[in-house]
């Protein structure tokens, strides 16, 4: 059977966008020909836009009503995908292909910790035949436009940092404040990365973390640059590539960084470093080892120690591991 027609469901957030950037890029290289839609929330989008790869993207978060979800249904229903991937255990499968529920009632085994590995076991689980079709990926796993690669050009231009100079991404901000590591302690280790290291430091976070780049900055004896405002989240991606290491927190750039294979290390606190931390041989998690950590939790019901007991020598150490290219373990609690 040629199949004309694929439909993928994926998440809201960029950083869950970005955990499945390969299960999109693995449907596209098994049905190079087929018409591909691409159904996620308004900020994961923003991975896709422009994509040549992508037939339609479909906004989730427009259909958030149960009338909007029927016309949505209708829509796809006249369309019939002939291949449906649920990475986000929606009714739609059930609904659209109701003889093969069980592909999609079916959960990652608890062996599975990393959301990256759980989404590539539901694509298999759900589209076996992309598996087969597809050993080995050579698709890029997220598209990069010339306005992309030339806005990446202008901002290093901007900051007279020419290729082969050793430069640190440092990326203070998360969704949520528990997430955060303290900014003196993100100032710190830019101090040592200058001048231990001999690293530009450049910062990234979205516009409303300005006021936490600022601050950090204000600390700073060393030069350093910001691309607030000036970088997407795709180019962020772009930039990367040109870093020797990353330094962040559990937050999109984390995802994006793991992407680009690039070294990271990432402060982990109230979140579990086993599902969303880097993934790859090239990073470094490190946490608190504490008894409510992880505790998964919006609010925190003591004092924030699982971030604020995580020292700017432990992150040194880690950063010194990844750059010479011998990480060890991929997560690293401290007592």
């Amino acid at each position: 059977m040629t199949v004309r027609r694929v439909l993928v469901i994926g998440p809201s957030n960029i950083g869950d966008g970005i955990l499945v950037c390969e299960v999109v890029a693995r449907v596209r290289q098994a049905y190079p020909k087929a018409h591909l839609a691409l159904l996620v929330g308004e900020r994961a989008a923003l991975l896709f836009e422009e994509d040549p790869r992508i037939q339609q993207l479909i906004n989730m978060d427009r259909h958030e009503d149960a009338g909007s979800r029927v016309r949505l249904f209708l829509r796809l229903w006249g369309w019939r995908p002939q291949v449906i991937v649920d990475l986000r255990s929606t009714a739609f499968p059930f609904l659209l292909k109701p003889w093969r529920a069980w592909q999609y009632a079916r959960r990652p085994p608890a062996r599975l910790h990393h959301m990256h590995d759980r989404h590539l076991w539901k694509l298999e689980a759900q589209a076996p035949d992309v598996v087969r079709r597809v050993p080995k990926l050579t698709e890029p796993v997220l598209y990069f436009g010339p306005r992309d690669r030339q806005q990446v050009e202008h901002i290093l231009k901007r900051w007279n940092l020419p290729a082969g100079r050793p430069c640190a991404l440092l990326c203070p901000g998360a969704r949520s404040h528990t997430k955060r590591w303290q900014p003196e302690s993100f100032a710190a280790v830019a101090e040592r990365l200058h001048r231990e290291l001999g690293m530009e430091i450049v910062f990234s976070g979205e516009p409303d973390e300005k006021s936490i780049i600022d601050e950090i900055q204000s600390r700073l004896t060393v030069p350093s640059h910001s691309c607030v405002g000036l970088a997407t989240i795709r180019q962020l991606g772009l930039l990367m590539q040109r870093m020797r290491v990353v330094v962040t927190n559990d937050s999109a750039s984390l995802h994006m960084a793991s992407l680009m294979n690039v070294p990271t290390v990432a402060i982990f606190g109230p979140t579990d470093a086993r599902k969303y931390g880097p993934w790859g041989s090239r990073g470094i998690a490190i946490r608190r080892r504490l008894f409510c950590s992880p505790c998964e939790q919006p609010l925190c019901r003591y004092n924030h120690e699982c971030m604020r007991y995580v020292s700017s020598d432990e992150v040194m150490s880690a950063v010194k591991e990844v750059i010479d290219g011998k990480p060890g373990q991929s997560i690293r609690q401290t007592a």
